[in-house]
């Protein structure tokens, strides 16, 4: 079905307005403006043919657009709001398409709404597009399908989703004032040594003053960088190409997150994130019908490090076998112990999704005063390593300056 994008007027108040809607012809989409929409219709056209050569482009990941986690939030919690207030599945997909902005989600969605009228399940069209629609989705669709509860299974998605966000968002607040402050060192550094300590340098020289050897090696060492200022940014890459090849295999990955989460500091609230993550997706998924099974297939890929994956993964198997949840959590050794004994209590009363979701708001909490924490650290640290940086290129440059002082006396 043809694509048309129209721009016109608010038939009740003289407002601009535009969007996109699936019609039979240009006729039909008019008069579904005028009906449905309540839209003067100024201007329309098909976007059928633009759409196939976005198809086209898509295929390849170079020219395809990513759908983000947000617009994906934005989107589900429309999708429960019209399923909430009754609106047929099929309509609910038509007026999705009609509104986004995102061209691959827009044409995802309007295959998914073909599929969905050709008389597939909701679930298993979504499941067509795994590089927008990921396992967590289609599972937690297919319960509220089976259970009939869509719309409250796509609002708790949706929380999850902000929840996914709200964590990504207190990560990046984490990194950018430590990254600023540590460019900013880098950059003191450097211009000392490029544009200052030459300068001193040529009066030491041209006086025939007595260096001594810390102020020579910083001259050398100022020297090198002046010659070889290039050496630096491709050592910079080599050194990042070396660590992406590293832990982009099974085994360097398994070491660098073994390290990470033994890091003072930073590897307790990266380890308390994966924590709230696990918590939060099981819960998100177990209240929403997902057998545990699958459960726990699909968290081991969001806590995003590989030793916590693999206990799950291990969990996973003992649960298939019988076996407590929270014996294996706590014989791993590597998640808190309040976490065990949450899961153990949960399993004991029946009430394992509630359990889960109160670890996952102490652990949020407490990953917020780390975080906290954490950057008041890093200021005075960041301040003392420049003044350590300051005090090492002055001294070394002002006592050779003293004795040339003393030698005009």
């Amino acid at each position: 079905m043809p694509l048309y994008s129209y721009k016109g007027y608010d038939a009740a108040t003289g407002s601009s307005r535009k969007g996109k809607i699936d019609a039979e012809s240009e006729r039909a989409a008019r008069q579904m403006i005028k009906q449905r929409e309540k839209v003067i219709v100024a201007e329309i056209k098909e976007e059928s043919a633009g759409a196939v050569v976005a198809s086209k482009s898509s295929s390849s990941p170079l020219f395809a657009r990513k759908v983000s986690l947000g617009e994906l939030s934005i989107m589900v919690r429309q999708f429960a709001t019209l399923q909430g207030a009754h609106v047929p599945l099929d309509e609910s997909l038509k007026a999705l398409v009609s509104q986004i902005d995102n061209d691959t989600l827009r044409r995802t969605l309007s295959a998914v709404k073909d599929s969905v009228s050709e008389g597939k399940s909701l679930a298993d069209a979504s499941a067509q597009y795994p590089q927008v629609f990921n396992k967590l989705y289609v599972n937690m669709v297919r319960a509220g399908e089976s259970s009939g509860t869509l719309s409250t299974i796509l609002d708790r998605l949706s929380d999850f989703m902000e929840y996914q966000l709200n964590i990504r968002s207190k990560i990046v607040q984490a990194m950018v004032y430590p990254s600023i402050m540590i460019v900013a060192s880098l950059g003191i550094v450097a211009f000392l040594l490029i544009f200052i300590v030459p300068k001193l340098a040529k009066v030491f020289t041209n006086m025939k003053v007595e260096i001594p050897w810390y102020t020579q090696a910083l001259m050398d060492f100022s020297s090198f960088m002046q010659n070889y200022y290039y050496m630096f940014p491709v050592l910079g890459l080599g050194l990042f190409i070396g660590f992406r090849t590293w832990i982009g295999s099974e085994k360097g990955r398994a070491q660098w997150d073994q390290i990470f989460i033994k890091l003072p500091l930073i590897g307790t609230v990266a380890l308390m994130i994966a924590v709230s993550r696990f918590t939060k997706t099981l819960s998100t998924m177990l209240s929403s019908g997902v057998p545990i099974i699958n459960a726990l297939d699909i968290t081991k890929n969001v806590v995003n490090n590989s030793v916590l994956s693999k206990v799950i993964d291990e969990a996973k198997v003992e649960v298939q076998e019988g076996n407590s949840l929270a014996s294996c959590i706590n014989r791993s050794g590597v998640f808190p112990g309040l976490v065990s004994h949450m899961i153990a209590t949960g399993e004991k009363t029946g009430e394992l999704e509630q359990m889960l979701s109160h670890v996952s708001k102490a652990y949020d909490t407490e990953v917020e005063g780390k975080i906290a924490k954490m950057i008041s650290f890093i200021e005075p640290i960041m301040m003392l390593f420049l003044l350590v940086i300051a005090v090492v290129v002055i001294g070394a440059m002002v006592l050779p300056m003293m004795d040339v002082m003393k030698q005009v006396r």
